[in-house]
């Protein structure tokens, strides 16, 4: 959105947005100016839940918790609907109506017709009816007229609840433990006697409605907690029969101390199965080095062997020595002593270098080993054995137990459940209890009293008429605005085109479109000098488009008919005559009319040049008609010919100037723009750009010879 439009928007109509508000604060004072005053009476309940002083837990709760918050606040929403409820209110109404009644000297308000014209006998009717359903407490509703048209009075009054509820405000503040009644009237003590009177008839009627309701409750839960004791004690009771009857003390405990018993025997079992195996390997491991396949002899079999070839030897020295004394020391004799005894000394060495220890005493030691194995073998069998038996015991003793438990389970549930259900109720039971003693008291903590009146709204209405008054005028505006797609200036134009716009003609009256007057007399009148240098400055941009190639042909065309085309049209022809140039004008009947003015012949048309090849030239300005009765420029002559006199006409001239019928109308156009060399096109200021006319821009902005838009009838500041 352009703002700077929107601003030029409303400075062109300020004068009216002044108007209007002026208009609409005088209006507004002479309905206030005799308003009458107002005064306001307050009331305050106080609910006592938020005041700690009031609570009588000895704990304090928590009130910036969201739950609570959110019950509390509740609370305070059902005091304040059921305060406004009709049968509260038909109460209101009840005593408002019986006051005037009874005291038709002091009314809080003037007597309306209907009360006026009450007999005696029908004022004491109507008061003994009101009492009576004050007392019984009825709704009053539209269809309760009978012989007393008890509704149709109470209305008449503007008592009835829809008339009250418009003055009267109830609310509560946050962490506030007040309830707030207000009424506006134009009576202080008729405000006064509403707030205080329904504060006072809600109160009561509120505390006997609560108590009723919690009455009710304790009688009914009271019948539910016998029926549940009873319940619960059958329970209780065959639970303890069914234990007694199956000798069960404590079952969970006796299972558990079985089933306890049991993992320890089974872990005793697995370990003495660990010994079992252990003792079996090593038992077969002496066995083995005893009476294996790789000893197949007696331990100490290599020891006798050996001995014996040191007796052996032992003898052979023994015997050589002998026979070495024998023979008298013979040194052979000698020889053969000493090498048995040095064979009798390696036999020494090597037993005693194999047999550090004695075999036989390993050989025993492994015989006590295969003993003793065997006895702790036998001890680890027998007790599996026992442990077996004692597990056997456990696993029947624990077998037993599982349907007592299945039992003791059933008869504890159906306990629990009726105990529960007994303990909800009673607690229930006594928070209602608890509940109707010192539950909710409201109480009437601030009696509404007479004040002031308030301050005059004159002002607050005279400025709340005034803003909306402008903010209508604004609001209408900015919808014009918005809505409004016409065009007014060169730089809007150009936006929607997305073409060049090569300048613009402000706006001259009809009475004053003559060309040659506002040429020579254009410094007297402000809009006529504007006009003149507007169309200089149009001029110019033609001239600089033309030169360029040496052009001389220039078209006018438009998208829609337009009747200040005609005098841009001309208007162009003559500036360009005010250059000393010879000018040939091509148009219709319109435009004849209009250089007629100038005292030019008009009586020459296209279709006798385009036969006789022949033109009577004027001074500067020669007009040709360029009507070809029906036929169009093609149908006349062919184009080679056209062009032909064309160029014959661009040697006698200067400047042709044709003017073209619109893109978007049934013509000839299209055969026209053939043989213009340049061709511009008007835009009449305040028009709209409609969607028939996006196809001709699309074609104008992709043609070579349009030079650009011009814009006529711009109303200038």
């Amino acid at each position: 959105m352009n703002i700077k439009e929107f601003l030029k928007l409303i400075i062109k109509y300020k004068w009216l947005i002044i108007a209007i508000p002026a208009i609409t604060l005088f209006v507004t004072y002479l309905f206030v100016k005799n308003l009458p005053k107002e005064y306001k009476s307050q009331a305050k309940l106080s609910t006592g839940l938020l005041d700690p002083s009031r609570q009588v837990a000895p704990d304090v709760p928590n009130y910036s918790g969201p739950d609570l918050l959110i019950k509390i606040n509740q609370q305070f929403t059902n005091i304040m609907d059921i305060m406004t409820m009709p049968k509260n209110m038909s109460i209101l109404s009840y005593r408002l109506i019986l006051h005037d009644l009874k005291n038709p000297q002091d009314p809080f308000k003037p007597q309306s017709d209907d009360v006026k014209a009450l007999s005696r006998e029908q004022r004491l009717a109507a008061i003994a009816g009101f009492e009576e359903r004050l007392a019984k407490k009825q709704t009053l509703t539209p269809f309760d007229n009978y012989e007393v048209k008890f509704y149709n009075l109470v209305k008449s009054m503007g008592y009835d609840a829809p008339t009250l509820s418009k003055k009267l405000a109830i609310s509560h503040e946050d962490n506030s433990d007040f309830v707030t009644v207000e009424f506006t009237s134009q009576n202080t003590f008729l405000s006064v006697f509403v707030v205080n009177t329904l504060s006072s008839d809600f109160i009561n009627n509120y505390s006997l409605d609560l108590i009723s309701n919690k009455n009710q409750s304790i009688l009914v839960l009271d019948s539910l907690v016998k029926k549940a004791e009873i319940v619960m004690n059958t329970k209780n009771q065959e639970l303890k029969a069914y234990k007694i009857d199956n000798r069960v003390l404590n079952l969970d405990k006796q299972s558990q101390i079985v089933y306890q018993q049991i993992i320890d025997y089974e872990n005793k079992k697995s370990q003495a199965l660990i010994d079992l195996q252990s003792l079996q390997s090593a038992l077969t491991s002496v066995n083995d080095k005893l009476e294996g396949q790789s000893q197949s002899r007696y331990l100490g079999a290599d020891v006798a062997v050996d001995n014996q070839a040191v007796l052996s030897l032992r003898n052979k020295v023994q015997s050589a020595n002998n026979d070495y004394i024998d023979g008298g020391f013979k040194p052979a004799d000698k020889k053969k002593v000493d090498s048995l005894q040095q064979l009798l000394n390696t036999q020494l060495s090597r037993t005693s270098d194999n047999y550090v220890s004695d075999p036989l005493v390993a050989k025993q030691e492994l015989v006590q080993r295969r003993i003793s194995l065997g006895i702790d073998l036998e001890k680890t069998r027998a007790s599996i054995n026992d442990i077996n038996k004692d597990l056997a015991t456990l696993n029947a003793k624990f077998n037993t137990m599982v349907p007592f438990d299945a039992g003791v389970q059933k008869f504890e549930r159906d306990a629990d459940v009726a105990t529960k259900e007994y303990l909800d109720l009673l607690n229930r039971y006594n928070q209602t209890n608890l509940d109707k003693n010192i539950g909710l008291r409201l109480q009437l903590e601030q009696e509404g009293v007479p004040n002031t009146p308030e301050p005059s709204k004159k002002l607050l209405f005279m400025a709340l008429s005034a803003i909306a008054s402008i903010a209508i005028c604004f609001c209408i505006l900015f919808v014009i605005f918005v809505l409004d797609q016409s065009i007014n200036t060169q730089k809007q134009l150009a936006s929607a085109t997305k073409s060049k716009v090569i300048g613009e003609l402000n706006y001259i009256k009809p009475a004053d479109r003559n060309i040659d007057e506002i040429w020579k007399n254009a410094d007297v009148y402000k809009e006529q000098l504007k006009y003149k240098n507007l169309l200089r400055s149009v001029r110019f941009e033609i001239n600089k488009a033309l030169s360029t190639d040496n052009l001389k042909v220039l078209g006018v065309t438009s998208l829609q008919p337009e009747d200040y085309k005609v005098f841009s049209v001309a208007s162009l022809t003559y500036a360009f005559a005010r250059l000393d140039k010879q000018i040939l004008l091509i148009g219709d009947d319109e435009i004849a009319a209009e250089v007629s003015k100038w005292n030019i012949p008009t009586d020459q048309s296209l279709k006798t040049v385009f036969k006789n090849l022949s033109l009577q030239k004027n001074n500067r300005i020669t007009f040709l008609n360029k009507e070809l009765d029906g036929l169009s420029l093609l149908e006349n002559k062919d184009r080679s010919k056209i062009k032909e006199i064309f160029s014959g006409l661009k040697k006698e001239f200067d400047l042709i100037i044709i003017y073209l019928d619109p893109l978007n109308g049934v013509s000839d156009v299209k055969e026209w723009i053939l043989f213009t060399e340049k061709y511009l096109a008007t835009f009449m200021a305040g028009n709209a750009i409609s969607e028939k006319d996006r196809e001709s821009l699309r074609i104008l902005k992709d043609d070579s010879k349009f030079i650009g838009w011009l814009i006529n009838g711009v109303k200038q500041k």
